[in-house]
């Protein structure tokens, strides 16, 4: 099964992240940039990838009468994103480790949790959706 653009380029926004995570842990000297402007970009980039699969969310809450997936998906998708926005906005405030672990781990569960369901969805479903 192959992937949609979509799908490319919620992995290069996530890849991105995790570069900007390196640098975060190393300090962000090698770049000379502050903590802080890291992890926006960070908290940035993890929006930018939910945003491309704008399409997929409108199918998982069921809006214009979408087929929607598992509730279990839907709750465990919801849980993950709640959690990377308020790792988000307490790293973006504190910038604790923690927080900002804790937020670009969540993004990477989403992105493989999203990543699998487009996998298995329908080729036709995907498709389509890959048009809007």
């Amino acid at each position: 099964m192959r992937l949609t653009l979509k799908d490319g380029l919620a992995t290069i926004y996530v890849a991105a992240a995790l570069a900007c995570f390196a640098v975060w842990l190393a300090d962000g000297a090698v770049a000379g940039v502050s903590g802080r402007a890291l992890v926006v970009v960070i908290f940035v980039l993890g929006m930018a990838g939910c945003v491309t699969a704008r399409s997929q969310m409108e199918a998982i809450y069921g809006v214009n009468g979408k087929i929607r997936p598992p509730m279990t998906y839907v709750v465990l998708v919801s849980a993950v994103g709640a959690l990377a926005l308020v790792a988000g906005i307490v790293a973006i405030v504190g910038g604790g480790t923690l927080a900002v672990t804790i937020l670009v781990l969540a993004m990477i569960a989403m992105w493989i949790l999203a990543t699998v369901r487009h996998q298995a969805s329908n080729p036709t479903e995907r498709l389509t959706a890959a048009h809007r």
